[in-house]
């Protein structure tokens, strides 16, 4: 409803917020009316209401004038950690709900409380904008959700006799609203969500929301009735006022009075009389094998305690990536890799103080270190392969040579004598006194596998291989935990294969740690196994917010490391330059907020644009205007959603999203709507691209072994789509050419490269080589706009920075025209389009620390 600016008050020398109202709002108010509420909102004087300084009108536009507060909204919070602690989410609630007494108590309804309108100012929550949302309304004299672009009330929160543009409302559309936003707090998203806000509000008006604790276990039951009863549909069945509502939240303020506790079920006791027996004389003999019998099945069953995590440090504290912690054995030294992706150093620490030391070289390339069983080695990821090093720093001996463009990481047997790595799809097992490699197992995508300290079981990572190498660090998709035992055999899956699920890590029991984002950010988990490998219950949760990209523990089972990892991209845009080169310093932002978008694309008239974002909780489809405006999503898949591309006539997005634990490429009408399925099966399909006409889209392709085509799906005239169509082996997906003739993709190997393919099929044509085997160059590429030249982005090898660079169609000499060369500024992940005479590109922020937690015991 308003722009907020940052104003000093010359008066009193102090900054204040200035929020003034839209000009087509301030067109349509009569400014007496709104004038009357805001003063009497000013009246209003509470610990946890944000005052109102002052007010009035000028030029036309309608001001009121607050404090400025140093600190951010409960909004802003969700989208940087997710679900809060619960302690915290309920200490937020009792202060919003006091203010809302204080304010009802005066006569002074809200109409719009949501995290947006609750700022965080230290250890405190202020409740702001009261009366601004009743004034607006008043002034009209209407009562709809959107009239001349204004807002009158927020979907997610509105009460159903809101949402239906009842005329007498009163205090109780408040805790509704507030219950809905505690909903959000305790789960991390809004009771009720849609494509669109009449979805929303017709929600709002005909279902019941799921079970909080369904979505956080960790929810008391008791925060769950009481929210659960704000959320009525009847007025009269809510809590009937603020102050009934605060009796209630306020028993749960305290640091367990929301979470649902561990309880034991007492049996209740039965004494018999005694019974004389002719069997007494070996009656007790018995008892004591059966009691014998059954202690040892229990022993032999029962599920491994669940761990407790005690105090916590933090161990880095340099800003940029700190990433890939490994804790020596006895607890005492964490290794791990810093510096910029690409150009990664591996050092190594006390975890009780000192200094860090750097103990491989500048200018290479040095991630994953893992501790051999006696502390005195480490082998680690290098470009050459995989290495092993002396603990304190040496000569590095090459272990394994890095096969083509495939990621390598690696794990010490418990005994020292071998390494298992894995290589596509293949775990292998290789002997340090070079004996003969072996094949574990086979998995698709397999990674950052783990021995198990009693030798019997490897656990490794299926999926998702992009997050923890270089190009895609930190990258949102899907991936699951197997168990494999030491001997060899078929792998068994112990996690789900729907969200992210990484870096397993060896408990006693046995059991495994691991990092999942199954229930919102990415946190601790446990999950049990039987003797066969088998997991033997559900995860887990062991933390909550902790934003963890890797674990390691150490072989006592006494000490956990992990690194704390956030991020943050959005699409930036400046002008193609004709003859000089361009500098990132040029870009201005398109997108803005606390958020991670991956891929986007924008419209042929570029005039709006598509993207995938976290902004939710879960990567999903959202669409905004290029310039400004609101933004509407538009999937709502179970999983995430990524990569959308925009058909040539603008009605049609496709993009890729996981199905079964697999990406398929769906359609989806622009304006949203119920997707269309284009690929199906066990394959990973993702990537699609339009081409010219719209009947068509290339997508790659990839089989259970992770080999990767570029293909060609076709869409019949009753929009049936045909199976994939192999266009060349060995490529990624695939642009088309503004004239629809050619393809350009990018080939994988030794003698590969960025090539151009005829779209009926052919051989392809190569038009930039690769520089070298283990340095792919490409990263993202497209077509001019007139087809004369392709346009690629890829690392410059010389200042080791990324860049855009243009090759002519018919080949020749690339020349860079673009250079990433603000650090503060690093191109992100895989944005990269041409539209309009402009570059579209997504710029990021990574940031990773190191800490360190007490493993205490079980509970």
């Amino acid at each position: 409803m308003a722009t907020v600016y940052l104003a000093e008050d010359l008066r009193h020398h102090r900054q204040v917020a200035v929020k003034v109202l839209r000009p087509e709002l301030a067109a349509t108010l009569g400014p007496e009316r709104f004038l009357q509420e805001i003063e009497t909102a000013a009246r209003l004087q509470h610990p946890h209401i944000l005052p109102v300084h002052d007010s009035g009108e000028a030029g036309g536009f309608l001001y009121y004038v607050m404090p400025y507060v140093e600190g951010e909204s409960l909004r802003a919070r969700l989208a940087r950690q997710g679900e809060l602690p619960i302690h915290d989410a309920v200490k937020a609630l009792v202060e919003v709900t006091d203010a809302l007494a204080y304010a009802h108590g005066r006569g002074v309804v809200h109409r719009d409380i949501k995290p947006d309108n609750v700022m965080l100012s230290g250890r405190h929550a202020l409740v702001m904008d009261f009366g601004v949302a009743k004034a607006v309304s008043e002034a009209t004299g209407r009562q709809q959700l959107t009239t001349a672009g204004v807002a009158l009330g927020t979907p997610a929160y509105m009460a159903p006799e809101q949402a239906a543009a009842e005329p007498h409302l009163d205090h109780r559309v408040d805790l509704y609203a507030l219950g809905a936003m505690g909903y959000e707090l305790v789960s991390g998203r809004p009771p009720f969500t849609g494509r669109s806000s009449q979805e929303v509000l017709a929600a709002h008006m005909t279902q019941r929301p799921e079970p909080l604790c369904a979505r956080r276990p960790a929810c008391s039951p008791g925060l769950e009735a009481v929210l659960m009863r704000c959320l009525e549909k009847r007025p009269a069945d809510r809590w009937q006022s603020a102050d009934e509502l605060l009796a209630q939240l306020e028993p749960l303020a305290t640091p367990s009075g929301g979470t649902t506790p561990t309880t034991t079920r007492p049996l209740e006791a039965v004494v018999r009389p005694p019974r004389r027996s002719r069997w007494r004389t070996w009656l007790p003999a018995a008892v004591v094998l059966l009691a014998l019998a059954a202690a040892l099945a229990f022993a032999l069953t029962r599920p491994p305690p669940e761990v407790r995590l005690g105090r916590r440090v933090q161990l880095t504290l340099d800003p940029g990536l700190e990433i890939d912690p490994a804790l020596s054995p006895d607890g005492k030294l964490t290794a791990y890799a810093a510096g910029p992706l690409g150009a990664t150093r591996l050092y190594v620490r006390q975890v009780d103080g000192g200094a860090p030391v750097a103990i491989t070289a500048e200018g290479g390339v040095a991630r994953r270190p893992r501790w051999s069983p006696d502390g005195s080695r480490l082998v680690f990821r290098s470009g050459r392969g995989l290495e092993i090093i002396p603990t304190l720093g040496g000569t590095p001996r090459l272990f394994v040579a890095a096969p083509p463009d495939d990621w390598l990481d690696a794990t010490w047997s418990s005994d020292g004598r071998s390494i298992a790595y894995a290589v596509r799809d293949s775990i292998l097992v290789q002997p340090l006194d070079g004996g003969v490699v072996r094949r574990l197992a086979r998995l698709a995508e397999a990674h950052s596998c783990v021995w198990s300290p009693d030798g019997r079981w490897v656990a490794c990572v299926s999926g998702n291989q992009q997050s923890v190498g270089n190009d895609a660090f930190g990258n949102i998709a899907a991936s699951s935990i197997w168990v494999i035992p030491a001997t060899g055999g078929a792998p068994v899956r112990v996690t789900d294969n729907q969200s992210l699920n990484t870096s397993p890590a060896w408990l006693p029991g046995p059991s495994l740690l691991f990092i999942s984002d199954r229930d919102g950010g990415r946190d601790l988990y446990q999950v049990p196994l039987d003797r066969t490998g088998q997991a033997s219950g559900s995860p887990t949760r062991l933390t909550t917010g902790i934003n963890a990209a890797a674990a390691s523990i150490s072989s006592d089972g006494r000490r956990l490391a992990y690194a704390v990892f956030t991020e943050t991209s959005n699409v930036w845009a400046l002008p193609i330059p004709t003859s000089t080169v361009a500098s990132v310093r040029q870009a201005e932002p398109v997108t803005t907020g606390i958020q991670v978008i991956e891929g986007f694309d924008v419209a042929p008239g570029s005039d709006w644009l598509v993207f995938d974002s976290d902004r939710g909780g879960t990567q999903q489809l959202y669409r905004a205007p290029v310039a400004s405006g609101d933004v509407q999503q538009l999937t709502s898949e179970a999983g995430p959603a990524f990569s959308p591309v925009i058909s040539p006539d603008g009605r049609e997005i496709a993009y890729h999203a996981f199905r079964e634990g697999t990406r398929q490429v769906f359609v989806v009408a622009s304006e949203g709507g119920r997707p269309t399925a284009v690929t199906v099966g066990a394959e990973h399909h993702r990537g699609a691209r339009w081409s010219p006409d719209g009947r068509r889209l290339t997508i790659a392709t990839a089989d259970r072994t992770g080999a990767l085509e570029t293909d060609v799906v076709s869409r019949d005239h009753e929009g049936r789509w045909s199976a994939p169509r192999t266009l060349v082996k060995g490529g990624t997906n695939g642009a088309w050419s503004p004239d629809g003739n050619s393809i350009v993709t990018f080939l994988a190997g030794e003698r590969g490269g960025l090539v151009i393919v005829p779209a009926a099929g052919g051989r392809p044509r190569m038009l930039v080589p690769l520089p070298s085997a283990t340095t792919p160059p490409v990263q993202a590429f497209t077509w001019s706009e007139d087809g004369r030249f392709v346009y690629y982005l890829a690392r410059d090898p010389e200042a080791n920075r990324t860049g855009i660079w243009r090759v002519p169609r018919a080949g020749g000499a690339p020349r860079i025209v673009f250079r990433f060369d603000d650090p503060s500024r690093p191109w992100h992940r895989s944005g990269f389009k041409v539209r309009g005479g402009r570059f579209y590109v997504t710029l990021g922020d990574q940031q990773s620390d190191i800490w360190m937690m007490d493993v205490v015991g079980s509970r």
